[in-house]
């Protein structure tokens, strides 16, 4: 494979793939390749065996969001009604509606809410299965109270990085509604602290928690009809009466279960007489992945491949006149949807491009990217790794 150099990194449930091939790029002719040691042969490892079945390729993710929308209500596939740059600060619920496509199953999007810095919600979607075609997803921001007036963003994320950001306008006063109106804030803890001890809230929690308690500081006086709401992923999971009365400074609520409580968003509402009062959010991380069982077993650059096993037609290049298509060609092995492979491009030691790939379920064959490489506008002979 020329001066090819492979990388192979498998962390949790992710292999990272940066694959070394050097190119000298002339803008004019192609000079003879300057002779090389002979590497350590992979032939078998850079075709198809003959002995066994190629498995039908499958086409790789490449995952794209298209537009951002606000909007105060969704139609049929979740699609915006209208299009909104400002909202009222009496809106029930608010929505951040995104354009996706080529979404392998299992990625997470999340959608961040903001005000003045501070974080007000967060919506969190998983999806279960692949998206090939484009469709809309809603993320809604259910606010506890009237929101006050001013500018506020969504940050949307895939799988905890930071893809794009909306600034939206609420009308309204800068003070919001009178105090004596707002919903108060729940803090979550995992267990009630020992006396005299404060209160530590805590929004995200282990894979392994049984029990979440509800802490509602400064309650109202009067104790009549007073429940706790607890959903998860916006369904109703349990309506539970408070806990003994330990304090009149405060009153808790408790989620208990004999099994792991199941990974997600959860969202509770205390009510008086039916009427919310106070509200707050919590997320369960879920399981930590095990180790991938995935490997790359060979790699070369071409200047075409076999459409039909993704296979590297003809020798590896280490030299082409540019402007040129190739391809990066990788075998993989016991790849799973939740692996990741990145084909990183550098050109003379700077990252230039890079293309993640996963979602895939691949026992033994070749996978393969398709790369522009432009001209040379100096003429001058250019090194690319990939």
């Amino acid at each position: 494979m020329g001066n090819e150099l492979m990388r192979l990194a498998a962390l949790g449930r992710s292999i990272g793939a940066l694959i070394g091939l050097s190119l000298a790029l002339i803008a004019c002719e192609v000079s003879p390749a300057t002779p090389q040691a002979t590497p350590e042969t992979r032939a078998g490892f850079l075709a198809q065996p003959e002995t066994q079945p190629r498995p039908t390729p499958v086409a790789a993710f490449h995952p794209r969001i298209g537009r951002l929308i606000l909007t105060t209500a969704i139609g049929d596939g979740e699609a915006p009604t209208e299009e909104l740059t400002s909202v009222p600060g009496d809106a029930e619920v608010i929505y951040l509606v995104i354009e996706v496509a080529e979404m392998p199953a299992g990625a997470t999007l999340t959608a961040v809410w903001l005000h003045n810095e501070a974080e007000l919600s967060r919506s969190d979607r998983v999806l279960t299965e692949p998206v090939r075609e484009p469709r809309w997803l809603a993320f809604p921001l259910r606010p506890a109270s009237h929101l006050p007036g001013g500018e506020y963003v969504v940050r949307l994320f895939l799988d905890g990085q930071m893809l794009d950001s909306l600034v939206f306008h609420v009308s309204g006063s800068a003070n919001g509604t009178p105090a004596a109106a707002e919903r108060a804030q729940l803090a979550f803890v995992g267990a009630l602290p020992a006396d005299g001890e404060a209160v530590e809230p805590r929004t995200l929690f282990s894979p392994d928690t049984t029990q979440v308690v509800a802490v509602l500081t400064d309650p109202p006086a009067t104790s009549d009809d007073l429940v706790s709401r607890w959903y998860y992923n916006d369904g109703i999971l349990a309506e539970i009466p408070p806990d003994e009365l330990l304090t009149p400074a405060m009153r808790t609520f408790t989620l208990r279960s004999d099994q792991p409580l199941p990974s997600g968003s959860y969202r509770v509402e205390v009510l008086i007489d039916g009427q919310v009062t106070a509200s707050g959010q919590f997320l369960i991380q879920g399981p930590p992945p095990s180790a991938s069982q995935a490997s790359v077993e060979g790699l070369t650059v071409a200047a075409a491949i076999d459409p039909a096993s993704q296979a590297p037609a003809g020798a590896p290049l280490t030299q082409i006149e540019a402007p040129a298509t190739v391809y990066v060609a990788v075998l993989v092995r016991d790849l799973a949807p939740s692996d990741l492979i990145e084909i990183v491009w550098v050109r003379n030691d700077v990252e230039i491009a890079r293309f993640p790939v996963t979602g895939l379920r691949l026992s033994y064959n070749w996978l393969s990217l398709p790369y522009e490489i432009p001209a040379q506008p100096d003429g001058g002979a250019v090194t690319y790794r990939a």
